[in-house]
């Protein structure tokens, strides 16, 4: 029987507008589950200027899968405070307590910053780190809702007689890294040598609550002192070494805190390779093949293996990663440059910047889960976050906040996920120590935990940020900072508990780089 050429032709059609459909929704990108207006917020979009300099303006994190805390800069009266410092920059930032997925505004204060670095920190399970000067007080948002003060502030440590430069935590928030520098840089004998170690580092093992309603609380865990602002590469079992072993050939050792030493894999590098943990059991690293910044990002477990190996294209600066630990993965934006910004002085200017891309990724294969613009662009990468079961992700883009729902994890994804954090070095309550030999640390005044009680919250509060002074960015090829060892430490005792070395380390996988830039690689 004949097929009648109307009914062809309308299949015909109906086949066209299908495909030409597909093909449209795959330029237009991925598309939000939620998008939330900004305006309706009163939104006040940050000053370009300072967001290129490398200022903490914007930032957005998941209190809970159902609630994000948004916070940005606002510009209103600052009223005179006497005897504030001359060198300060003060001004106000709005935050706001969101509820998904209506983006209905649950409560909402403001702090008054006197710099312009960063300010807030997510601990997870609701809580939040907030820097106030080189005060630090924690908020749990959602849990203090309910008695009509959601933004109250607990006191939680305070330097004494410094100034905070970093403030660093590890991906599950257990072991907090504060370091500080002396208020003068003016010495009190001008003959006198310039102290060659002038950064005090103190860390604090962190006791997060699994639920909001209880305190955060600081145990301190030792102190050291070196030369400058850095990264230590640390989990709450212990730190990474990269270890030179000639011809281009490196090797990851990760030293426990009960002093066991666990051979990991080897990678091939032209320059010192850059690891940075996303989770206690599985960290990536930053390398080079032939060329002068790190193009080659690796996916490594605490087994001893390298899991995969992707290219990272074109000329980037101020590398940034979010966390989902729990979930195995993590997202990592940059900021892409015109040209190669490798001996960038001054600080960057519209013409110099392409677009911030994040990527979410999955950690145990590399696998590319979302890959999305930030827009506007801001080189702390404080505008994006991933919620702690891995499931969903926010972003500031296009003048609005969308979340984007992630796919569950497969069940080959959650076994690789369970023997990764099962073959993880389990955290442990004794000093960190990064050198062989801990001694006292030098006689400046350690921070001090506060007291646990709970006082009365700052007035609509102030606060700092990550690093007091706003820093300019750096390139890719200084970021992110390459480890730094305290050359003292402190610690109370030596324990020698637990951990089991694994086997000695394999050798490297072989480079197998994509060719097309427009997709950065898969996983092998």
């Amino acid at each position: 029987m004949p097929v009648p050429v109307q009914l062809v032709r309308r299949v015909f059609l109906a086949l066209v507008l299908a495909l030409t459909a597909t093909a449209f929704a795959a330029l237009r990108g991925p598309q939000p589950d939620i998008s939330i207006p900004l305006d309706t917020l009163n939104f006040q979009p940050p000053t370009q200027e300072f967001m290129l300099a490398g200022s903490s303006m914007l930032t957005l994190n998941f209190v809970d899968p159902q609630h994000l805390l948004l916070t940005f800069e606002v510009h209103t009266l600052l009223k005179r405070i006497p005897g504030d410092p001359p060198d300060d920059q003060d001004r106000n930032v709005r935050a706001i307590l969101l509820e998904l997925p209506a983006g209905r505004v649950l409560a909402r204060t403001e702090w008054r910053l006197h710099d312009r670095g960063q300010y807030l920190w997510n601990l997870g399970h609701g809580h939040f780190l907030l820097r106030i000067r080189d005060t630090l007080t924690t908020l749990a948002p959602l849990t203090n809702l309910a008695a009509g003060d959601a933004f109250h502030q607990t006191p939680f440590v305070r330097v004494l007689d410094r100034q905070i430069g970093a403030i660093l935590l590890t991906p599950e928030s257990d072991v907090l890294t504060i370091e500080t520098k002396a208020r003068t840089t003016t010495p009190a004998d001008p003959l006198a040598a310039p102290d060659p170690d002038p950064v005090q580092v103190n860390f604090y093992r962190i006791a997060i609550p699994d639920t909001p309603t209880a305190e955060v609380h600081a145990l301190y865990a030792g102190a050291g002192r070196t030369n400058k602002f850095g990264n230590f590469i640390l989990t709450g079992a212990g730190y990474l070494e990269v270890l030179d072993q000639g011809h281009q050939h490196w090797a990851f050792n990760f030293d426990t805190f009960s002093g066991q030493t666990w051979e990991l894999a080897a990678f091939d590098s032209t320059c010192k390779p850059i690891p940075v943990f996303v989770s206690s059991s599985e960290f990536v690293a930053f390398a080079c093949h032939n060329t002068p910044t790190p193009q080659i990002l690796g996916g490594f477990d605490m087994r001893g293996n390298q899991m995969w190996q992707q290219g990272v294209f074109g000329d980037y600066l101020a590398p940034h990663f979010v966390f989902s630990a729990a979930s195995g993965r993590f997202a990592f934006g940059r900021i892409l440059t015109t040209t190669p910004l490798a001996d960038q002085t001054e600080e960057l200017v519209p013409a110099q910047v392409s677009s911030e891309t994040v990527v979410v990724y999955q950690a145990e294969s590399g696998k590319q889960i979302l890959k999305l613009d930030c827009s506007p662009v801001e080189v702390t990468g404080e505008n994006y976050a991933i919620s702690s079961d891995g499931l969903s992700f926010g972003i500031i883009r296009n003048n609005a906040l969308e979340i984007y729902k992630l796919p569950a994890l497969n069940r080959k994804e959650q076994s690789d996920l369970k023997l990764d954090q099962a073959a993880a070095p389990k955290p442990t309550d004794l000093p960190v120590h990064l050198t062989a030999a801990p001694q006292t640390a030098a006689a400046s005044t350690p921070e001090q935990p506060a007291q646990p009680t709970p006082a009365k919250p700052a007035q609509p509060s102030q606060t700092p940020s990550t690093a007091a002074s706003s820093q300019q960015p750096t390139a890719a090829s200084s970021q992110p900072q390459p480890p730094s060892t305290p050359t003292t430490t402190s610690s109370s005792e030596d324990n020698t508990q637990g951990d089991q070395a694994p086997e000695h380390r394999q050798r490297p996988t072989l480079y197998t780089l994509p060719t097309d830039p427009q997709n950065e690689g898969s996983a092998k």
